[in-house]
């Protein structure tokens, strides 16, 4: 286990967070927490991995866009991902795209960042929202079922907010419910891209 993956994995164990969170349907809850960490090889056919040669992972799995195309997210491949799976009634979302919004530069130079938006209302929904509390800098997407199948095995809750932490690779290493602070967020995305370049 390398340094980085000691530090990740202590993290993770460390750190119980009790959040408030909005399950798919219209009630809230509180969720004590763990965030799920999953490990993986660093090295690839004996060498250390440092580039990401060709999408992988989640980064290739099928969303759908505002103006409603397919599209997904391969162009971003290679560096770390935070994904907000969030919808437009709830309260403890917004309360994630607050602090997204407060910390964007910091998020942006460490990640791309992208919202999935579950609103059953779809796009209009979104666009809506969003005329009226602009996320700058997050690349919009609202779910597909491709992409609900592919979080299913790192998903323990149906409840959102959901952040999800991608590495460079598109695996999924984190999956977190509730409201996680900035220092959380902007942290495990430096260890993220820290990992990749060691």
């Amino acid at each position: 286990m390398t340094r980085v993956q000691s530090m990740l994995s202590a993290l993770a164990t460390s750190i119980t967070l009790v959040m408030v969170g909005c399950s798919d349907g219209d009630s809230a809850s509180v969720t004590p927490v763990t965030p799920v960490t999953r490990e993986a090889p660093t090295s690839v056919g004996g060498e250390e991995a440092r580039s990401v040669p060709t999408p992988d992972g989640l980064f290739t799995v099928p969303l759908t866009d505002l103006a409603g195309n397919g599209t997904d997210l391969a162009a971003y491949a290679g560096r770390p991902m935070l994904i907000e799976v969030w919808a437009t009634w709830c309260g403890p979302c917004r309360r994630v795209r607050s602090i997204i919004k407060a910390n964007r530069s910091e998020l942006a130079s460490v990640a791309t960042v992208v919202g999935v938006s579950v609103d059953e209302g779809g796009a209009p929904t979104v666009q809506a929202y969003l005329r009226t509390s602009p996320s700058p800098g997050m690349i919009e997407c609202l779910v597909t079922p491709q992409f609900r199948a592919a979080i299913a095995p790192y998903d323990t809750s149906n409840t959102i907010p959901k952040l999800i932490y991608v590495a460079p690779d598109g695996r999924i290493v984190n999956v977190s419910y509730g409201v996680n602070s900035a220092d959380f967020m902007i942290g495990l995305l430096r260890n993220l891209r820290v990992r990749d370049t060691d």
